[in-house]
């Protein structure tokens, strides 16, 4: 194999593609990228049977062939050669030889032969959506994602089509995040729910991108097509918890406040707040009173008043500091509201007029 390409293009992709090795000492060629010619192309791939990536880039095809090489070694040689902008690569029986202006660097590769294949996904249930909207949905969930692998269900984020509408939803039974996009595209008749560290990388790969993916589904894989990466994850095969049955249908409580007052209260009030991150909200619309306490027996207690807008009956109740930063930082409005509907039930938090985006988090009783 002999090819001639930028070694911008080719770093960006070895990098992206090294974090889905599968870092596997049993299996060597996990932790290996492989790279293959086709035409006037270059094909990069990596897996780790959990996820499986495929990017294409334009290069000069003087030799046919492909190599296995160490996606993290091969990534850390182009980052050091910046000054480099076009690279040589030759391989005769897997060595690998990078040869640039004024560099030649041998590279020990493992024989292509024993790499893994990625599945390509052929099904009628499929949807395009732009890159950035994908990203957009995902990432407004995924902080309510569970990260234990003990529920598979709730350790994911799953993605279902109602109405004129692509829902986003992540759960860890503690709070629970809804993300809704407009979406009039092609219908899916089942949802997909896909593992919290899969649709990490996808994220992860496709953030820099600004193009339309094409997501085919089945009941055991997914695959995210671009341009120029192809995408497949293993999914969950399970049902998804009936969240819309905890969304309430009413409140008894309703406080208005800037964001940007919160997250500077929270800031202070957390530094007090105990291993369970509790803060404690006092609301009273008849005395014009909203408060946040912090106490914390082993450093000291605080207390600061809001300036908000309210209504409804009196409440305390208590939350957890981290859960309300966390979803602070993917609403996009200056305001917002949160409503309670009792000490003892969840409390939803949505940007002010903002019916897209729906935050509920659990009170902490201990």
């Amino acid at each position: 194999m002999n090819f001639t390409c930028n070694r911008e293009t080719i770093q960006k992709c070895i990098m992206s593609a090294e974090r889905v090795t599968g870092k596997n000492s049993s299996l060597p060629i996990l932790n290996s990228v492989l790279i293959t010619t086709n035409k006037n192309s270059l094909i990069i791939r990596a897996t780790n049977l959990e996820v499986g990536v495929e990017f294409q880039i334009p290069a000069e095809i003087k030799k046919e062939g492909s190599v296995a090489v160490s996606g993290s070694l091969f990534s850390n040689i182009l980052s050091n050669i910046p000054d480099e902008e076009i690279i040589t690569v030759s391989v005769i029986d897997n060595v690998c030889k990078i040869i640039t202006k004024t560099k030649n660097i041998t590279v020990k590769g493992l024989i292509s032969d024993d790499f893994p294949t990625i599945p390509i996904i052929t099904s009628n249930e499929s949807f395009t959506i732009q890159s950035q909207l994908f990203i957009q949905g995902v990432k407004s969930v995924i902080m309510s994602s569970a990260i234990s692998d003990v529920k598979p269900e709730i350790s994911s984020v799953y993605i279902y089509q109602k109405e004129k509408s692509l829902f986003f939803v992540a759960t860890d039974s503690f709070r629970l995040a809804e993300k809704k996009i407009k979406y009039e595209g092609d219908k899916i008749s089942h949802g997909v729910i896909i593992p919290f560290k899969n649709i990490i990388e996808i994220v992860k790969i496709f953030e820099p991108l600004n193009e339309n993916i094409l997501i085919k589904i089945t009941k055991t894989q997914i695959s995210c097509v671009s341009k120029s990466v192809y995408i497949t994850s293993r999914v969950i095969q399970g049902v998804y918890p009936d969240y819309e049955q905890i969304l309430p249908k009413n409140n008894t409580t309703e406080v208005v406040m800037l964001k940007q007052d919160l997250i500077n209260t929270l800031k202070l009030s957390t530094l007090f707040s105990d291993k369970f991150n509790k803060i404690q909200f006092i609301i009273n619309p008849q005395q014009k009173k909203c408060s946040i306490n912090t106490k914390n027996s082993d450093i000291g207690e605080t207390e600061a008043n809001l300036t908000v807008t309210m209504s409804g009956e009196p409440i305390e109740i208590s939350l957890n500091g981290k859960h309300l930063f966390d979803c602070l930082n993917v609403v996009n409005e200056d305001s917002i509201v949160i409503q309670f509907n009792g000490s003892n039930k969840p409390a939803v938090i949505r940007g002010l007029g903002d019916q897209s985006f729906t935050y509920l988090t659990m009170p902490l009783t201990k």
